[in-house]
């Protein structure tokens, strides 16, 4: 089979396992089924996935009580809500001066590859 058709039915196996493709979708995706032995065993990865979750989910364990409390009280406090701040923007100051360096070093580097082959152009052409 075309490795091209194998992906595309590999990413429907999940709809196809849940019965949520349209009738078309489905008799396409399991006539491949008949034909790929590769497909075949991503659709049993899928089957026995979809089979364990189902199981885990029937097993309805309570979350521990007091979490949404925990995790509210953690969420409204000015440490747990501090927003995400990037090396260049100063919050971690070490990293933001690799990185200068670094486009630094990068920059000096394209500059002095660009001058050497502009002299060796024109020494080619004084030849």
């Amino acid at each position: 089979m075309s490795e091209r058709v194998c992906q595309e039915v590999q990413a429907q196996l999940p709809a196809y396992v849940d019965r949520s493709l349209s009738r078309l979708r489905r008799k396409l995706v399991a006539l491949h089924l008949r034909r790929c032995a590769v497909c075949q065993a991503a659709f049993s990865v899928q089957r026995d996935l979809r089979a364990g979750l189902a199981s885990l989910a029937a097993q309805g364990e309570a979350p521990p009580d007091g979490l949404l409390e925990s995790l509210l009280a953690q969420s409204s406090s000015p440490r747990g809500a501090a927003p995400l701040r990037g090396a260049v923007s100063g919050a971690r100051p070490a990293l933001s001066v690799a990185l200068l360096v670094a486009g630094a070093a990068a920059g000096a580097g394209a500059g002095y590859a660009s001058w050497l082959s502009a002299k060796n152009v024109r020494r080619r052409l004084r030849r």
